[in-house]
């Protein structure tokens, strides 16, 4: 490196200032690696095991077999293949019948994922790669229960009686809701023929499961779309576990609401500290253009250092960056697999780019004005340069978007972020001016100390509005982080309460619904109550055929419209829903038709809308209805929830059975054994592992947000730094005068404490206010939680931020008061 640069850049690093920017630079860098790094690598987890849900990387369904043409086009492509096919039939076995869904699998199915088999009933579960082999079938335990079987058993499926071999407790690819759940049985695809019951016309489905190299997928997903016909179809990885997905996407916004709050702390100590190091340098530069050092050369003896600078913040920040990620990991613990995914580029280069943005869209408007420094400031030094409000203003807001935009990927969302502060900002600057202005008048006839206190505000309004405006963007950042791991995370875990119900019925007949009930009241367990439930299948919107009405797009990716829905009746609302437009249900007395409550987000993806008239298929019947109101719905509550709700009575002439969900304690888990027996009909589920999954994710993401917050507060020690720095000349300047006067020392104390007292006042209130705005928005449009006011960030503002002014304050003038006023004056 030139020795000129050399040498700059050795005088350089000896300056507080530099110091911390690199520090302010590094916190920036650091909380984006160690989000961005989680988020890429748990992103790879989810994607891996949604394919497993599919049993597949790509899963093509078919109501016929493939077409030559089709199973050519599969052939030339170098990919994995399985097959499978589920038809419903009548399973019979010591003179006892039962309809049982049948699936039959090829050898090397499932592609992805394990299937869970059990040796005995309700014994312990071990994984399988593979499923049954020719001649044998897997069976669920309601199936032994309900045709009185044991392993070893035969079971009659067609024309062909089977030995049971296993228990089948789980299947990758199930899919479905509880709701459409027949007892599984599962063959050898080879055997098929054998039972003689599928025939031509048969109502069956088939899968065909691929897996293999990402470019190898997209050329037979391509080939084979040219080729599909309208009852086959591609189903896609979204369609899996929705429950799982929704508490994950909500624990991402979290994260990464938190990272863009404390990335915007070191954006701020990087834009004060930059302040202060053009004041610091101003007469260095000014020496540099005496001396003959052109405009070219110039700028690059100020770009050089700071991209230095920049460059090794960077690589301590992707160290700090991945020990945090670790730890955060470590904290995170069984929530997932010992082994995640290698991170791939994406983490590193949004981490640069954020780094980057923050130096050149907070630094570059203070460094211009070391550019721009005329060789006269050699002869006459002034007190500080002046930086272009506007300019800072609009280079600032830019960076502000653009971080928004790479850490939440939401344009709504990045706008109002910028918006909000950007309002801030100015409303701050405006209110500041004016409470000046009536501090001075009220002050005309008050103490000493108050109206010297005032006038020095006034004196030097410009820095006190850049002071209050700094620390009322920290304090609301940190109460923003702590309002988002107490009030808002705690409001989403109470949509999972501990209490939450673990065990699901369905089928239980009307006959057994009083019976049931009355035993749950007997063993005092906690349960929803019981709904009825209708299958039906959505057939015509205003009289069209669906799939004339919805688009090709939303019949691609809703499967409902290519099985039964669990159709509800009921006379209330149920809990954890909400209507968002038209009205519940009205008395019977007051309507003529059949009153349908639709979920919100179905609708919208099949262009529904109020007063649109459905028809749906049950059986042999059909049952019409018109939409009077659009709801949203709590998936991750844990009970009944339903797309379709029809008014009470509607359903009444349909063949009915009941669901609900309930909580089994430790103790009352043998429970379960006994209602099996007591009611052989319907069907348990036990979901406690993925509740258990569920609370798992919303109580450790707190963790994360902790780790967070340590960085906010390092940050936040940068600014309060950097602000100290900026006015130690002001202050040592203003008690020389003092002093000079023959001001005493405890006059001198009242003064500045006034001074610092309102200075915090209003930081705080104005960062109290702004929380309170955005934890309203974030809980009810980001997060999509209940906004809860939090007494703690009310004493964080109005208390402690005035108290912590005050005292920090005090402090740095401490020693300033102990020297004479000569010296003082020689120091300015």
């Amino acid at each position: 490196m030139d020795s000129f640069y050399s040498r700059l850049i050795k005088r350089q690093i000896q300056l507080t200032t530099v110091r911390l920017f690199c520090i302010a630079v590094t916190i920036a860098c650091a909380v984006t690696f160690s989000i961005s790094l989680l988020s890429d690598r748990l992103e790879q987890l989810f994607t891996q095991q949604s394919k497993e849900v599919l049993a597949a990387d790509l899963l093509l369904s078919s109501t016929t077999p493939l077409s030559t043409d089709q199973e050519n086009i599969i052939a030339r492509i170098p990919v994995q293949t399985a097959r499978t096919l589920v038809f419903q039939t009548m399973a019979n076995a010591n003179n006892e019948f039962m309809l049982a869904s049948v699936k039959a699998a090829s050898d090397n199915y499932p592609l992805r994922g394990q299937l869970q088999i059990s040796a005995s009933a309700y014994g312990e579960a071990l994984a399988s790669t593979k499923g049954p082999n020719p001649g044998e079938v897997w069976v669920e335990n309601r199936v032994l229960h309900q045709l009185n079987l044991a392993i070893g058993d035969p079971i009659n499926i067609g024309e062909r009686a089977f030995p049971i071999t296993r228990v089948l407790v789980f299947e990758p690819d199930r899919g479905g809701s509880f709701y459409s759940f027949t007892p599984r049985i599962m063959m050898h695809w080879q055997d098929i023929e054998s039972t003689e019951v599928v025939q031509l016309g048969s109502r069956v489905r088939y899968g065909y499961l691929f897996a293999g190299k990402e470019a190898a997928l997209d050329d037979l997903s391509s080939s084979l779309r040219e080729t599909l016909r309208s009852n086959q179809s591609f189903i896609s990885i979204e369609e899996s576990n929705e429950t799982i997905a929704a508490a994950m996407q909500r624990a991402y916004r979290f994260l990464h609401v938190t990272a863009i709050i404390a990335i915007l702390l070191g954006a701020v100590a990087t834009a004060l500290v930059s302040y202060q190091y053009t004041q610091e340098m101003t007469y260095q530069y000014a020496i540099l253009r005496c001396l003959g050092l052109r405009s070219t050369k110039l700028t690059l003896s100020i770009l050089v250092p700071f991209l230095l600078f920049s460059g090794i913040a960077i690589l301590v920040g992707f160290m700090l960056g991945a020990a945090a990620h670790l730890i955060i990991l470590n904290g995170l613990g069984d929530l997932i697999p010992e082994t995640l995914p290698s991170a791939s580029a994406k983490p590193f280069v949004i981490s640069i780019m954020t780094t980057l943005i923050v130096v050149v869209s907070f630094t570059w408007p203070f460094l211009l004005q070391l550019v721009r420094t005329p060789p006269k400031l050699l002869l006459r030094r002034p007190e500080t340069t002046h930086t272009p409000v506007l300019a800072t203003m609009i280079s600032a807001s830019i960076g502000l978007f653009i971080l928004a935009q790479l850490g939440i990927s939401d344009w709504a969302l990045s706008v109002t972020i910028l918006f909000g502060l950007f309002a801030f900002t100015a409303i701050t600057y405006l209110i500041i001016s004016v409470i000046i202005k009536l501090l001075i008048r009220y002050n005309q006839s008050g103490n000493v100390h108050a109206r010297l206190g005032t006038r020095m505000l006034a004196a030097n309004k410009r820095m006190v509005n850049v002071q209050i405006i700094a620390i009322g963007a920290t304090i609301f950042c940190l109460a923003l982080i702590y309002t988002l791991r107490d009030d808002l995370l705690s409001s989403w875990q109470s949509k999972v309460p501990a209490n939450a119900p673990n065990f699901f019925v369905i089928n239980l007949f009307s006959e057994d619904k009083t019976k049931f009930l009355a035993e749950l009241e007997q063993l005092g367990i906690n349960h929803s109550g019981l709904y009825p439930i209708v299958r039906g299948r959505l057939t015509t919107i205003n009289g069209n055929a669906v799939r004339e009405v919805v688009s090709k797009e939303s019949r691609q990716v809703d499967n409902i419209l290519n099985r039964d829905l669990a159709l509800t009746s009921a006379s209330t609302l149920p809990q954890d829903n909400e209507i968002i437009a038209g009205e519940w249900h009205q008395p019977p007395t007051s309507v003529t038709y059949n009153s349908i409550s639709v979920e919100a987000e179905l609708a919208d993806r099949l262009g529904l809308k109020l007063g649109d008239e459905l028809e749906f298929t049950v059986d042999t019947n059909t049952i019409l209805g018109k939409i009077t109101s659009l709801r949203t719905v709590e998936w991750e509550s844990f009970t009944p929830n339903f797309y379709m709700i029809f008014a009470a009575g509607n359903l009444q002439h349909l063949p009915t059975t009941f669901i609900g969900s309930f909580r089994l304690t430790q103790t009352q888990r043998p429970s379960i054994a006994k209602f099996v027996k007591q009611f052989p009909n319907a069907s348990f589920f036990d979901v406690n592992f993925l509740l258990e999954r569920i609370q798992g994710i919303t109580h450790k993401i707190s963790f994360a947000i902790e780790m967070i917050l340590y960085f906010s507060l390092a940050a936040s020690l940068i600014v309060f730094m950097a602000i100290e720095l900026i006015l130690h000349h002001s202050r040592v300047y203003s008690t020389a005068i003092f002093k000079a006067v023959g001001a005493e020392t405890n006059l001198v104390n009242r003064v500045y404490r006034s001074q610092f007292f309102i200075v915090g006042i209003t930081a705080g209130i104005f960062a109290y206010i702004l929380n309170t705005i955005v934890s309203f928005s974030l809980a009810h449009f980001v997060i999509e939680s209940v906004f809860v006011f939090n007494p703690k960030t009310a004493v964080l503002c109005l208390i402690i931020t005035p108290i912590l002014i005050v005292f920090s304050g005090l402090l740095s003038i401490y020693k300033t008061q102990q020297t004479p006023a000569k010296r003082l004056l020689e120091q300015t």
